[in-house]
């Protein structure tokens, strides 16, 4: 109903319908009211209280009226059985590993449909062939008998009495033996590879699709919560606290802290990187050396050489004039002690 009131439909073939409908959870849900809605129409205890045929007890089921619906009731029972046991996957959110599995089996559901969709074409295709051979077998005898019989074949539920009855019917022989050459040798390993190839295509991504589905469940869940009782269970959670990388080390706050054995995932290189200086909002990050390119490496190493380069030719001049000074002081020196010498 809130669908329709806020017209929030989905088309499929063209035709509008409400956007629950197309969840298969909600699919599930509302095939189940169908179904213990009719079980309650036809449960045999209330078309056995004004029943004469009854054995006089209150609540029976042993009169006329119910055994004349007992079947419809026994169908209706194992499809409410059923519909139960597909609902409760929905728990597996529980487990990431169990969720991921779940959501794998449903994808390669795509892979199980093509096979089956083939194998019901060779059905056809063969009990057609079959029935219009001429032979005396009476389990391929006509299209329908045909069809059972190559579909017990196709699942091993064919009673081999009856393919040693065949044994003079060569032409029967010959088509059912092609049959099975199809499904078993082709159809079946062909099913097996698709299915492996798709398994390993989809399941890397499989955990994070696990943990956005218990991210959406948890969500549909905060949003029937009392504003006052959000509140206390984020000022429970204490996001206001720094939390410690290691003892000592404080780091930022608004997380929670999970600890663990050191053994439990090793790693060589530490995810948080640590720059001195300033922490001023003001300054600029320093660079990430990760992220350079080789042209920039390069200019880096240039501009070093060029520093290193400048630097020595800088030292090497002031050592050349200290040599060229110390040499002109010792000239002069000499010159002096000439000149006194003379006048003596």
């Amino acid at each position: 109903y809130k669908d329709i009131s806020d017209r929030n439909f989905s088309r499929i073939w063209r035709i509008p319908v409400p956007e629950h409908v197309c969840c298969m959870t909600e699919l599930g849900y509302i095939a189940l009211f169908w179904t213990l809605l009719m079980m309650c129409i036809l449960e045999p205890i209330w078309w056995c209280l004004n029943d004469p045929s009854g054995d006089g007890l209150l609540f029976t089921s042993n009169c006329d009226g119910a055994l004349y619906r007992a079947d419809a009731y026994a169908a209706l029972s194992c499809v409410a059985m059923l519909l139960y046991c597909a609902l409760i996957i929905n728990l597996s959110i529980l487990s990431m590993r169990i969720s991921s599995f779940v959501m794998m089996c449903g994808r390669v559901l795509a892979e199980v449909g093509l096979f089956l969709m083939a194998a019901c074409f060779l059905i056809i295709s063969f009990a057609l062939g079959i029935s219009a051979l001429s032979h005396r077998s009476s389990a391929f005898q006509g299209f329908d008998s045909a069809a059972y019989s190559l579909f017990a074949i196709m699942i091993g539920l064919f009673p081999a009495s009856d393919l040693d009855q065949m044994q003079d019917q060569i032409g029967v022989i010959i088509t059912v033996s092609i049959f099975i050459i199809f499904i078993v040798i082709f159809l079946l390993n062909l099913l097996v590879a698709q299915l492996n190839q798709a398994y390993q295509l989809i399941f890397p991504d499989m955990q994070g699709y696990a943990r956005l589905t218990r991210a959406s469940v948890i969500v549909s869940a905060v949003e029937h919560a009392s504003t006052k009782r959000w509140t206390r269970f984020l000022q429970g959670l204490h996001f206001d606290q720094r939390l410690e990388f290691e003892e000592g080390d404080v780091g930022l706050a608004g997380g929670i802290q999970v600890t663990e054995p050191s053994w439990a995932h090793p790693t060589t290189v530490d995810s948080i990187r640590r720059f001195g200086g300033s922490t001023s909002p003001e300054m600029p990050w320093p660079e990430d050396e990760r992220l350079l390119t080789d042209d920039d490496r390069f200019e880096r190493l240039e501009k070093l050489i060029l520093r290193c380069t400048k630097g020595k030719k800088k030292k090497g001049s002031g050592t050349g004039d200290g040599s060229m000074r110390s040499g002109t002081g010792a000239s002069e020196g000499s010159y002096r002690s000439d000149s006194s010498n003379n006048s003596e």
